[in-house]
């Protein structure tokens, strides 16, 4: 229907799919993950209640950080 509407094919980002409900877990999920393994182990923070917060706990809980 939206492709009618607009005259051409429309692609949209299901972000209630995701893991979190958003795609912030990408960015978050690559940071973590370049970090070294002692760093990782003393934990993240996280300043924001967000789409970001949620994608930066995800991703640590991914790579196995501490609670």
């Amino acid at each position: 229907m939206l492709d009618a509407a607009v005259g051409c094919p429309v692609y949209v980002k299901a972000e209630s799919l995701q893991v979190t409900g958003a795609f912030k877990i990408r960015g978050a999920l690559n940071k973590v993950l370049q970090l070294d393994p002692k760093t990782r182990r003393r934990g993240l923070v996280a300043f924001s209640a967000g789409n970001h917060g949620l994608g930066v706990a995800a991703a640590a809980r991914i790579a196995g950080c501490p609670r």
